[in-house]
């Protein structure tokens, strides 16, 4: 098995030079790279492994990921084989990750941003679960999300998502639960939304289901705790799904972000 470490300067694909490590995603280690043939493109440069149950279908993912225009989303440019290493290259996104940004901190984050956060992150997984083959990221976290010098969010790393609804890779406090059972949908981005917002109001990474940001902050508002105890609940529904436990999709989310805004119940 190859090695996920490359040395810098190296090419890859007869076609990519490593430029220097950026950072370790979730399912490889992200470079910085460039094109060499146009000398001016940089690039970033994903390598992952995949075992054989995994390999099916991987290639015409990464096609429907390459077709995906949106400003908030990392854009594919390209994906290939190279020694048997699974390669994804992409544009490169200025800025630091929402991980590093959370660790310089002294404080947690106004929850008035975290909101808007959250909404501006909402409507960029609204737009990927309205795909015709709807795609799942199922790996949001705060170092897969970029935040740029003009203050924008980028989501990077499609490392696990998938345009299926098989689920793959799991992140412990970030995972929704169901994820563990291989079921992925709507529900689980929502869930790790909702668990990114518990980090960003108190500094800590969530270790339970339904936990209570104000237990740990207690400046976060009931109703911006009471939206992220629904994001993050353990179950979707009980009683057969009469009773729903959690935002089902990102609509009632972001509909659950709005009232926050206005001061309704969430």
């Amino acid at each position: 098995m190859q090695s996920l470490i490359l040395d810098n300067f190296t090419l890859v694909n007869g076609r990519y030079r490593v430029i220097r490590l950026l950072s370790k995603g979730g399912e490889g280690y992200i470079y910085l790279a460039q094109d060499t043939l146009n000398n001016n493109q940089i690039a970033v440069m994903k390598q992952m492994y995949f075992g054989v149950d995994e390999l099916q279908g991987i290639e015409q993912d990464y096609q429907i990921f390459s077709g995906l225009f949106h400003p908030n989303i990392v854009q594919v440019l390209d994906f290939f084989w190279d020694q048997g290493t699974f390669f994804v290259v992409m544009n490169f996104v200025a800025g630091e990750t929402m991980k590093d940004f959370l660790r310089r901190q002294t404080e947690p984050i106004d929850e008035i941003k975290v909101l808007n956060w959250a909404l501006k992150l909402s409507h960029v997984l609204r737009f990927l679960h309205a795909r015709p083959r709807p795609i799942f990221h199922a790996d949001i976290a705060p170092d897969n999300i970029v935040i740029t010098p003009n203050q924008e969010l980028v989501l990077i790393d499609f490392g696990i998502a998938r345009s299926g609804f098989e689920a793959v890779g799991l992140r412990e406090g970030y995972s929704a639960p169901e994820q563990m059972n291989g079921i992925l949908d709507e529900s689980c981005d929502v869930y790790s939304v909702g668990a990114t917002m518990y980090k960003c109001l108190t500094l800590r990474d969530p270790v339970n289901s339904d936990a209570d940001p104000r237990a740990e902050n207690p400046r976060v508002s009931p109703r911006v705790s009471e939206l992220v105890k629904k994001a993050t609940a353990k179950s979707k529904s009980l009683l057969f799904g009469l009773i729903p436990m959690r935002y089902k999709n990102m609509d009632e989310f972001i509909e659950g972000i709005h009232k926050c805004f206005v001061g309704a119940k969430v």
